[in-house]
């Protein structure tokens, strides 16, 4: 699982992993993945008339919002590779599936096709 917090701070993720019964086995640092997304975001700024030509304006529009929201946060950005590995014998906290941010959804709908 990949993961990104800011330099100096303490990361959450291994807090995060405990609570849903997973133990942190190796972080690998990803120096280099700040300086691509700030390639790519920059890019798709540059390009951002072909991008509304090629993939539509709402596509478009969504990529260049993501673009100048992210690109001033990534100085300091610190990125990882998780490897974890699930306890069997451990059970997730209750309730941790259903505290997870954004599910406006209940777990047995289906969704449109």
């Amino acid at each position: 699982m990949t993961r990104a917090s800011r330099l100096g701070t303490a990361p959450a993720w291994l807090e995060q992993a405990r609570t849903t019964g997973f133990t942190v086995e190796h972080v690998d640092e990803r120096p280099a993945e700040p300086a691509m997304w700030r390639r790519l975001y920059r890019l798709w700024i540059a390009h951002a008339d072909e991008l509304l030509s090629e993939l539509g304006e709402v596509q478009a529009r969504n990529m260049l919002r993501e673009a100048h929201q992210v690109l001033p946060t990534l100085p300091g950005r610190r990125a990882v590779l998780l490897t974890l590995r699930h306890d069997t014998k451990q059970p997730a906290t209750p309730g941790t599936a259903d505290s997870m941010p954004g599910l406006s959804r209940h777990s047995d709908e289906r969704t449109p096709q």
